[in-house]
């Protein structure tokens, strides 16, 4: 994990030294250990490095062997031995030890193809002088970050947002699509970001800018092929040995090494997986709360028993006087709003980790590739329901109501029988849905709803729906999850390390496991109510019985008692300050309902947060509380 900045004047000009140190100062805390310049005239190029404990760690500015190609790259290529033998073959030297280096090799050989064998976790920016061409680039899941706007300055690019922002002309205004989209379904599309003018490069793609202008290329994508038999025992060691392989190739030599441990299935695999390679150099950590039915420091203690490995734990409680402070902090560094409610936790939770290591593994990646989230189950129930209505089978429909019963209550039953008539993506739209269109009606004010100008996140939603590359109601929802939902919450994984220097990786997001997750079929990875089914399998005889089979969803932190508790009148106070209320955003009267609804049952509490933060965020980076 490191920063890189950079600024590329396609018509001419020069860069000042000053105006490439003010974007790197703003992203200094990726990278404390040196600071490399680099500029040609109309290009720029800065890197912040961050040394971790492993021989690759080296510093940038890397450069090809002529000179012509110049490259800054945050990030990691797990083969990069392969990738290096094979292009020494050919007759290309390296300069030293770095990873990263292959890339620039690669790009001599196959130009915008050069990213097709790499496997690894990277947000590049490669200049070559040749063709005055400035290369872009980002992983295929989008573990690391990258941005860019065209600004009056040229191009600014970053590993963060504050980077780009750091150019005074710079304008700091909210996209209000990124918004409409934010609220309906608690991510921002890949593409975009919630200041207007500053982009994302989307995962899996190259962003290329020449003297022809700008060219967005794909390399990757998903592509959840139609289900198929399978058999179950080839499939999950299949599995095994693909996740197996990209722990080992994750751990690689560093020491000491990390990894979040929640106790839940994702990440015991993960410690047990590389507990097999060199158990004396991990450490387990985790975090917890007082909080009993959220507490899960035990089933991680056993996990970590189980593994034979060194465990520290924290305990997190938010101050009523600190909460918003610590909270304001949280979001300069993720740069934008996020719907996670664990985001404080996984903050304190990571200056805990930088206490112990400089590299982390985590779970990350699993619950969005095998149908580990209940939304999953709800929708497969609904679309077996409206299937069986359709070919009037009772016996089937009696299936999905004790189904639903079984797993969730009674209260979806409603919704279940209610919306049997709509499309599967409308069905999908309502269950992804954060507010419903109808609630974001009420919510946004009519100026809020005239300046996205008919735009809808609903429409988007359902044209993503129809386009994706599968056959099936979970793949869809889950290559929609994996496209949009996933790059947000790696971005809260990145900054929330970063802001302590510290490296996260992910094994179950190796493109190798992501593609064999996508090519699994439904009752692979869910089966009735059962979900991430053959990855309990692959774990089965590997893990603690009561760590395969046991519920669990994700870090799960107790905002709903802290808001209605200790921090509700903090957040009520922000929320409904002069100064938010003043922006115009939101109807006060129906705003109101949402947070008293919270307050009085508990429902919504995704909802009441996203508002806290979403003012939070406002102040931070619109309002420039901080900076």
């Amino acid at each position: 994990m490191s920063g890189i900045a950079g600024i590329f004047k396609p018509a001419g000009g020069k860069i000042a030294e000053a105006e490439l140190t003010r974007m790197a100062d703003a992203i200094a805390h990726r990278g404390p250990d040196g600071r490399w310049q680099f500029i040609d005239g109309a290009v720029g190029l800065e890197f912040c490095f961050l040394q971790i404990p492993a021989p690759v760690s080296v510093p940038q500015p890397l450069r090809s062997e002529d000179g012509d190609i110049t490259m800054v790259c945050d990030g990691r290529v797990y083969n990069y031995a392969e990738l290096r033998s094979r292009l020494e073959s050919k007759g290309h030297r390296f300069s030293g030890p770095s990873d990263c280096e292959v890339l620039i090799h690669l790009y001599q050989e196959d130009g915008d193809r050069f990213l097709d064998d790499v496997n690894g976790m990277y947000g590049l920016a490669l200049w070559d002088s040749r063709k005055g061409r400035m290369v872009l680039a980002r992983d295929r899941i989008g573990v690391k970050p990258l941005y860019y706007s065209h600004a009056p300055a040229g191009l600014l690019f970053g590993s963060e947002i504050k980077a780009i922002l750091a150019d005074p002309a710079v304008g700091r205004k909210v996209n209000f699509r990124a918004m409409s989209d934010f609220f309906g379904l608690s991510y921002i599309f890949d593409d975009e970001t919630m200041f207007d003018g500053i982009m994302a490069v989307p995962p899996g793609c190259i962003y290329a800018v020449d003297s022809n202008g700008p060219r967005l290329i794909r390399y990757w994508d998903m592509d959840f092929v139609p289900d198929h038999p399978w058999d179950e025992a080839k499939l999950a060691a299949e599995g095994l040995d693909i996740l197996t392989k990209a722990v080992e190739l994750e751990v690689d030599d560093v020491k000491p090494l990390g990894i979040h441990l929640s106790g839940g299935i994702d990440s015991s695999f993960i410690t047990s997986l590389a507990a097999e390679i060199d158990r004396d150099r991990l450490i387990t950590l985790s975090a917890g709360f007082r909080e009993e039915l959220y507490d899960e420091r035990n089933f991680a203690r056993r996990a970590a028993e189980k593994a034979n490995v060194r465990h520290e734990e924290v305990e997190i409680f938010p101050p009523t006087d600190t909460f918003m402070d610590t909270m304001m902090k949280v979001i300069w560094h993720v740069d934008e709003p996020t719907v996670s409610p664990g985001i404080h936790s996984f903050y304190i939770l990571n200056e805990f980790t930088s206490e112990h290591v400089k590299v982390i593994l985590g779970g990350q990646g699993s619950n969005e590739l095998l149908a580990g989230y209940n939304r999953y189950i709800l929708a497969d129930i609904r679309d077996r329901f409206g299937k069986a209505l359709r070919h009037a089978n009772p016996v089937a429909a009696y299936r999905c109501v004790s189904d639903t019963l079984d797993f969730f209550g009674a209260g979806p039953l409603k919704g279940m029988f209610f919306n049997v008539f709509q499309t599967p993506a409308q069905r999908a739209l309502k269950i992804a849905s954060t507010f419903t269109p109808q609630e974001k009606q009420k919510l946004f004010s009519a100026k809020l709803r005239s300046e996205l100008g008919g735009y809808t996140t609903e429409q988007r939603y359902l044209n993503g729906y129809e386009n994706a590359p599968a056959s099936t109601v979970i793949d869809r929802m889950m290559y929609l999850d994996m496209k949009n939902m996933m790059p947000n919450m790696l971005r809260i994984l990145d900054r929330t390390c970063a802001a302590f220097g510290i490296e996260a990786r992910t094994p179950f997001l190796d493109h190798h496991f992501v593609e064999f997750a996508a090519r699994c079929s439904d009752d692979a990875v869910l089966r009735g109510t059962e979900s991430k089914y053959i990855l309990k399998k692959m774990g089965e005889g590997i893990l603690r019985h009561d760590t395969v089979y046991r519920d669990k969803s994700g870090f799960a932190a107790p905002v709903t008692p802290w808001l209605q508790g200790h921090l509700r009148r903090t957040a009520r106070d922000i929320i409904f300050s002069e100064r938010a209320l003043s922006r115009g955003y939101f109807d006060e009267a129906n705003l109101g309902a949402f947070v008293d609804r919270h307050e009085k049952t508990g429902v919504g509490v995704w909802q009441v947060w996203m508002l806290l933060i979403f003012e939070l965020w406002n102040r931070t980076f619109i309002d420039g509380d901080a900076g």
